[in-house]
């Protein structure tokens, strides 16, 4: 018989030299504005979808532009979760925020003026985004991670 494996000090303690902290609304949507590249989840044919996309938040709303033909697009997106995150190897710490509501397609010519007027990064995928989606918030939590020392 094979004994079991050696265990450590912290071996019934998961996580014990790390911390989490839960973030504010607030917080969340002031630490969401400093990225600029999220997830997208969705479900898609019976199966979760995840893409990564640029976007920009404007009044606690995330945007992002996609391809009109494109998988997105012609999705069902009325529960969508959109994901942001920051981490830094070097101190172990970082956070992570959940954003979840319906994305919808933006056509209102004056939002439509005013989001092609942001100075925000272009898409990192190839081809025409020429799309906007907005996805408002029906729930918004983060965590803040950091080592506990």
């Amino acid at each position: 018989m094979t004994p079991p494996p050696r265990q450590d000090a912290y071996w019934e303690t998961p996580g014990a030299l790390h911390a989490s902290d839960p973030l504010t609304p607030s917080q969340c949507w002031a630490l969401a504005t400093t990225q600029s590249v999220g997830r997208l989840g969705f479900f898609r044919e019976g199966l979760l979808d995840i893409f990564p996309v640029n976007f920009f938040v404007l009044d606690e709303r995330v945007y992002f532009r996609t391809r009109a033909d494109g998988v997105i697009a012609t999705s069902h997106l009325e529960h969508a979760a959109f994901q942001i995150d920051h981490t830094d190897a070097t101190t172990q710490s970082g956070w992570t925020i959940l954003v979840n509501g319906p994305a919808i397609r933006v056509d209102d010519p004056d939002t439509l003026t005013i989001l092609w007027g942001k100075a925000a990064e272009e898409p990192w995928a190839p081809g025409l985004r020429d799309l906007f989606f907005e996805l408002t918030a029906v729930q918004v939590r983060g965590r803040r991670l950091r080592t506990a020392r």
